[in-house]
């Protein structure tokens, strides 16, 4: 078998994954808005969201080594070896803050690891919208139009990602709000709030992605 099919392969089920567990989280958060609901069973489905989203998160780490190797195996840049090393050890790094939130949701822990989860996610996001958009103007390190337009749009995902865990971290103190003291329309308001905007991030992010696969499957350029 060809490396560029396993890779491909690979790279697929990823993006089905990571989409495919991204809707059941909104879904249950768009649910847990709902304030006709127990305060019990809206907790109850603010768990299921933490826990399904950690499968995208994974997902998400793992797509850059993947695609590391797949633009290798097509001759699409000449990737080193030790460039490979480095994104597999960044996904390690990724994957183990994600692992660590999900584990020490609350503590001190879980937020210096959500932090330099953030920081990461600024760094790489940066990192691929500048080579794209040099790409675009002087043809260099990518002579491809189509994938320099690829790696730039992968780059704002990064950003966008960002954006869902801004726009919902304001949830979570109204919401508990809510368990403690009882339902009011501020807090209902605020949490709704929350939960609104984090969809709009979640669809542009949902929006990014369904146009990089059809410039990387089109390659319209």
């Amino acid at each position: 078998m060809q490396a560029y099919l396993l890779w491909g392969f690979v790279h697929i089920v990823l993006f089905v994954f990571w989409l495919g567990t991204d809707v059941g989280a909104l879904v249950a958060a768009s649910m847990a808005r709902n304030p006709k609901r127990s305060f019990e069973a809206r907790m109850s489905l603010i768990r299921l969201v933490m826990v399904i989203s950690v499968f995208p998160r994974i997902c998400f780490a793992l797509i850059l080594p993947v695609g590391m190797h797949l633009t290798k195996s097509l001759s699409l840049y000449p990737i080193s070896t030790d460039l490979l090393l480095v994104t597999w050890a960044l996904a390690a790094y990724w994957i183990g803050t994600v692992v660590i939130v999900a584990r020490n949701e609350g503590r001190r822990l879980a937020l210096i690891a959500s932090r330099l989860a953030l920081l990461s996610h600024t760094i790489l996001g940066l990192i691929f919208v500048v080579i794209g958009l040099n790409s675009l103007a002087t043809g260099a390190p990518l002579e491809e139009t189509w994938f320099a337009w690829k790696l730039l749009l992968y780059g704002l995902v990064f950003w966008t990602s960002i954006a869902v865990e801004v726009c919902f971290s304001p949830f979570l103190g109204p919401f508990m709000e809510i368990g403690q003291h009882g339902s009011s329309p501020e807090r209902e308001e605020a949490v709704t709030r929350a939960i609104n905007n984090t969809q709009i991030a979640v669809v542009t992010l949902y929006a990014l992605i369904a146009v990089i696969a059809f410039i990387g499957k089109v390659k319209p350029f």
